[in-house]
């Protein structure tokens, strides 16, 4: 497989792009959550079964019905994180890239709402 690698801010603005592309009515509904790129999996994935160099993302905090009933009251927001190198690792071209950020950032935002793996894996499989 061809590497594919870009700049962090070509990363981040193709990031940004997915996210915007996520429709309006979508995008309304997230409550306090913040989307950071980061070039490999740290601390915040310790604690997992999945190997760092396989992690593509990571939703870290709680789901929006926690924040809406208050149940999360003073909590930081919740994470959305984006590792670089491993989704660069992961595809052979540019336009692979940009779909797996798409994919990646979307499932990692269904984990938001209340979406496991499991269920994601059924309702989307290609995104699950």
């Amino acid at each position: 497989m061809k590497e594919v690698r870009v700049s962090a801010a070509r990363f981040r603005a193709m990031a940004e792009a997915e996210l915007a592309a996520i429709p309006l009515q979508v995008r309304a509904l997230l409550v306090n959550v913040m989307i950071e790129v980061q070039d490999e999996p740290g601390p915040e994935a310790e604690d997992l079964d999945e190997e760092d160099d396989d992690l593509l993302g990571l939703y870290c905090g709680p789901e929006r019905e926690d924040f809406l009933s208050g149940a999360a009251s003073g909590q930081l927001p919740a994470r959305v994180y984006l590792y670089q190198w491993n989704l660069e690792d992961s595809v052979g071209s540019l336009e692979e890239l940009r779909k797996e950020i798409r994919l990646t950032l979307r499932h990692e935002l269904a984990h938001h709402f209340g979406f496991d793996d499991d269920e994601l894996e059924r309702v989307w499989p290609e995104g699950g």
